[in-house]
C-alpha cells in the first residue's frame, strides 16, 4: 500500500538526509524504522505523511501518487487516508477526551461520535469522555491520541516515537494496544523507535544509515 521510490530531501546548507531511499510496505504490515539520532527517521515520516515533501522521488499510497495532488488534494488525503501519533500526544487542553477524538471528523462527521465511542470503548477509556488531557496518565493521554490517529479509518498510521514519554509498563501497554489496532483494522504501521525491543514486536525492522534503509 505504500511504495516510495529514489526519495531524496536537503535541508539547510545543502545537507543531505535521504538519498535515493527506496522503501515498501504491504497493507496490515507493521515496520519499525530504528537508527541514530538524526539520520531522518522522522523526515522520512513527514514526507510519507505528506507533511514535508522530497525533492526527488516518487511516493504512491494505495496507488496514490502524492506529487500529482495539490495542496489542498494533499490535506483530504491526509485527512481520510493516514494517521498520526507523536511522541507528545497534541491534545487540545481545552476540550474533553471525547471532542479530541473527534477534532480530525469534522470533515466528514456522519457516523464519527458512533465510531470514536466504539473506540474510546476499545482502548479502556469510555469512562474518561468528559475529562480533559490535564486529568488523563500519560498512558491515556497517548491512547486518546491513538483514537483520534483512527477516527476516519486510516490504511496508514505513522507513530513518530510513540512511547518515547511513557516508562517500561506503559509503553508495552501502549505497544500491545497499536499492534492489537493493527490487526483489528488491517492498517498498515510504521512506528520510529529508539527501542529495539519494542522494534523487536513488529513484522518487520529496518534501519536508517546514510540516508537510506537498510
Amino acid at each position: 500500500m505504500l511504495i516510495i521510490n529514489q526519495i531524496e530531501k536537503r535541508y539547510q546548507g545543502n545537507t543531505a538526509v535521504l538519498t535515493g531511499l527506496n522503501f515498501k510496505v504491504e497493507q496490515g504490515e507493521c515496520v519499525a524504522v530504528v537508527g541514530e539520532s538524526g539520520c531522518g527517521k522522522s523526515t522520512l515520516l513527514n514526507i510519507i505523511g505528506t507533511l514535508d515533501q522530497p525533492d526527488a522521488g516518487r511516493v504512491l499510497i494505495d496507488g496514490v501518487d502524492l506529487a500529482a495532488l495539490n495542496e489542498k488534494e494533499l490535506a483530504a488525503f491526509r485527512n481520510e487516508r493516514i494517521g498520526f501519533v507523536f511522541q507528545l500526544h497534541h491534545l487540545l487542553p481545552q476540550c474533553s477526551v471525547l471532542e479530541n477524538v473527534l477534532v480530525p471528523s469534522l470533515l466528514r462527521p456522519d457516523s464519527a461520535e458512533t465510531r470514536a465511542m466504539q473506540l474510546l470503548n476499545r482502548v479502556g477509556l469510555s469512562h474518561r469522555l468528559d475529562h480533559r488531557p490535564g486529568q488523563l496518565s500519560g498512558g491515556e493521554r497517548q491512547r486518546v491520541a491513538v483514537v483520534r490517529a483512527l477516527i476516519n479509518e486510516p490504511s496508514l498510521l505513522l507513530a513518530d516515537e510513540p512511547t518515547g514519554a511513557l516508562n517500561e509498563r506503559g509503553a508495552d501497554e501502549l505497544m500491545e494496544l497499536l499492534l492489537d489496532l493493527n490487526r483489528e483494522e488491517n492498517l498498515a504501521l510504521i512506528m520510529v523507535t529508539h527501542s529495539m525491543r519494542l522494534a523487536g514486536r513488529l513484522d518487520r525492522v529496518v534501519e536508517m544509515i546514510d540516508g537510506k534503509l537498510k
